[in-house]
């Protein structure tokens, strides 16, 4: 695996060459990236009451700072606005979003300690989001908002690009997960994983904590075994991430290669087109 910088925009075909053959890509400072990031510092401050976001952990208490941050995560979602900046981040990178679908555009928060932690504000664990989807050839985006440092950031665990790990994708449902999720309580916590996970241990020796500048973007196969790093600094981890698959790299059956993805049913329905909003439907 390489770790690749780039100046300068590549096409969907050589990104996807590079991807599945299990190197990372690191677009460096892209103009855009940097606007989403002004206006996610402001739009973060506002529902923080002006507090530094990285630092209002200290200032609040946990039910404050989940509310707080929970209210940001919403209006993140459903703001056209922020979609549409990172959309032209794709671009900049060489993204041709006419033939590129993608999921959902979220904002991440990964407090540090375990105090101020709940529902979509807490470290995410091993694994590959190709377990969800049974989409190879599908991509992942992520970029932070604020300073990394090597506690405060993703983890690649590159030595499972050819390596199987047992895991629980033939018996994972996503069926079963909205309906634990439509019967949940308070800050929808269900028992019922939202994705597959691993069931064995992972080995740490090898592990890759990534750390880049607000402005870059990082882009990786989504069969990348990846977890967040457990946030043991003093400030917390805000990110924002994105998946996408591009039907020529379907077409031509260019994907990560599958070691241990024991699902049926490749979910095309998760995805749409960034240009026209229709739904991915692909048969193979």
């Amino acid at each position: 695996m390489k770790i690749i910088r780039l100046d300068q925009a590549i096409d969907d075909q050589q990104r996807a060459e590079l991807l599945f053959d299990g190197h990372l890509l690191v677009y460096l400072q892209r103009s855009s990236m940097l606007e989403l990031i002004d206006y996610t510092q402001s739009l973060l401050k506002i529902e923080l009451a002006e507090l530094e976001p990285s630092s209002a952990q200290h200032f609040l208490n946990p039910e404050a700072f989940l509310q707080a941050t929970g209210a940001a995560q919403t209006r993140f979602r459903t703001d056209p606005k922020a979609r549409q900046l990172f959309f032209q981040v794709l671009r900049e990178c060489g993204v041709n979003t006419h033939s590129c679908y993608y999921d959902h555009f979220p904002l991440r928060v990964v407090p540090f300690s375990t105090s101020h932690t709940g529902a979509h504000r807490a470290a995410i664990g091993h694994h590959r989001d190709s377990w969800g989807s049974n989409i190879h050839s599908q991509q992942n985006w992520w970029a932070p908002i604020y300073p990394l440092s090597s506690e405060r950031t993703i983890a690649i665990y590159p030595a499972y690009w050819q390596q199987s790990i047992a895991n629980t994708t033939d018996s994972w449902s996503f069926k079963e997960f909205l309906a634990a999720r439509s019967q949940s309580a308070i800050e929808r916590r269900v028992a019922y994983p939202s994705a597959p996970t691993p069931t064995q241990i992972v080995d740490e020796s090898a592990v890759v904590k990534l750390v880049i500048e607000p402005g870059d973007v990082l882009n990786f196969a989504s069969a990348q075994l990846h977890a967040s790093v457990p946030n043991t600094t003093d400030a917390t981890r805000y990110s924002v991430e994105m998946r996408t698959v591009h039907i020529a790299d379907l077409n031509a059956n260019r994907r990560a290669p599958n070691l241990d993805n024991l699902a049926v049913q490749p979910m095309y329905q998760w995805f749409k087109n960034i240009e026209t909003c229709q739904k991915l439907k692909y048969a193979q």
